[in-house]
């Protein structure tokens, strides 16, 4: 597979089917992403899935292989900075899908008139999200002490990154 023929496209209603795959398949690993089984789609897509907020395909040949969502971090006065969750399909991470996805997020956040971007929850054991935001100029600018459980692994930090647009 060609992962430089990459297409990053807004998502439509068909496509957040695949989101909602991804999304899953992510929230199954439980090293990632704070929702556990219990939350339903339903309760998924009240706050991140749905065409109210910046939601992303990345497709190769067809196949969604990744995806983003943008959102407002907080409600009114704190709607002017971003928060924002990637997906990469499992099949095919390590092949810079995600530094892709956060570069063309960073674009559309700004467009979109985000002044800045936070990840409230980045966990301290994912090397390679923390590598990726690091390059991409988000600063750390705070650890939540044992603030995820990580399946097999146990309490472990999480960090919060911030970056201006």
């Amino acid at each position: 597979m060609d992962y430089s023929e990459i297409a990053i496209r807004p998502a439509t209603t068909q496509g957040l089917d695949a989101v909602w795959r991804l999304w899953k398949d992510i929230m199954a690993q439980k090293a990632y992403f704070p929702y556990d089984e219990s939350y339903t789609r339903e309760q998924i897509e009240a706050g991140w899935i749905n065409l109210g907020n910046l939601v992303y395909v990345a497709e190769i040949q067809g196949q969604a292989v990744g995806a983003y969502i943008v959102k407002p971090n907080q409600p009114g006065y704190g709607g002017h900075v971003a928060n924002a969750a990637y997906m990469v399909d499992s099949a095919h991470r390590g092949k810079g899908i995600g530094k892709q996805l956060c570069a063309h997020s960073l674009q559309a956040a700004r467009a979109a008139g985000y002044r800045a971007m936070q990840f409230n929850l980045v966990v301290s054991t994912n090397t390679a999200a923390i590598r990726a935001w690091e390059a991409f100029g988000f600063k750390r600018i705070g650890v939540v002490p044992e603030g995820f459980y990580q399946e097999g692994v146990g309490y472990v930090d999480a960090y919060i990154y911030h970056r201006f647009l």
